[in-house]
C-alpha cells in the first residue's frame, strides 16, 4: 500500500492555500488510492498532526485556520452572517464567541476544537449579499453589512432573536438594507422591523 508522506501533503496543501481540506483532496494531491488515504488521514489524526472537523473535512494543525474559514467550509454552502458579522463591522459591541452563518441546507450546530459553529436556515432566494473578503490572511465568504442586519432582522421578525438595542444603525445604507428585507418574501417584516428602526 502506498505510504504518504505527511510533510509533502502539508506542502502541496499550503501551496494552493488549502489548509481546511477534504479527504477527496488528499487523493487528488498524492494520487492515492481510497485505502492508502483513510490510512494516513486516521493516523495523523490519532497523532494530533492533522485536525478533524467533521466526517470528510480536515484541518492543518500547522499554522493559524480562523474561525471564519472553518465555518465556511465545515457545511456548504454557507456565508458567515448574523451576531458574527455585525460584530466583525464593529456594527454591535459584543464580542461573540460562536461563528453563526446563514445557509440553505438545515439548521446545524457544531462544535470544533471548543468552538461553535452554528448555522441558520434561510430561504434560496434570501442567499445572497454576501463575498468574498480577505481577514485573517485569508479568504471567506461574509455577508455585507446590510445583509448581515437583514438575516438578523429575520429572525427577529420570527421570535427566533431578541433585538440588540445597541445596533449602530450609521454604519448600514438603509435602502441596500430594505432591499435584502424584502428578499425573505414576508409582508410585515418591515413593518415588524420599524418598532426598532423607525425611520425604515
Amino acid at each position: 500500500m502506498q505510504k504518504l508522506n505527511l510533510f509533502q501533503i502539508e506542502k502541496k496543501l499550503i501551496e494552493i492555500n488549502r489548509k481546511v481540506f477534504t479527504s477527496q483532496d488528499i487523493i487528488l494531491l498524492s494520487g492515492a488510492k481510497r485505502r492508502a488515504m483513510e490510512s494516513f488521514l486516521s493516523y495523523n489524526v490519532r497523532k494530533n498532526k492533522i485536525i478533524r472537523l467533521k466526517n470528510g473535512v480536515y484541518g492543518l494543525k500547522k499554522g493559524y485556520i480562523s474561525h471564519y474559514l472553518i465555518a465556511n467550509k465545515l457545511y456548504q454552502p454557507s456565508y458567515v452572517s448574523f451576531e458574527t458579522a455585525l460584530s466583525y463591522y464593529h456594527i454591535i459591541p459584543e464580542t461573540v464567541y460562536s461563528v453563526t452563518s446563514s445557509t440553505t441546507k438545515s439548521t446545524r450546530e457544531f462544535e470544533v476544537n471548543n468552538a461553535s459553529f452554528i448555522y441558520h436556515k434561510i430561504k434560496k432566494e434570501a442567499f445572497i449579499g454576501y463575498i468574498l473578503q480577505k481577514i485573517e490572511s485569508e479568504q471567506v465568504f461574509i455577508a455585507t453589512p446590510e445583509k448581515a442586519l437583514a438575516d438578523y432582522c429575520y429572525f427577529v421578525y420570527l421570535d427566533k432573536k431578541n433585538w440588540n438595542d445597541r445596533i449602530d444603525l450609521r454604519k448600514i445604507n438603509l435602502k441596500k438594507f430594505r432591499e435584502y428585507l424584502t428578499c425573505f418574501k414576508k409582508p410585515n417584516l418591515i413593518l415588524n422591523i420599524r418598532k426598532y428602526i423607525t425611520n425604515l
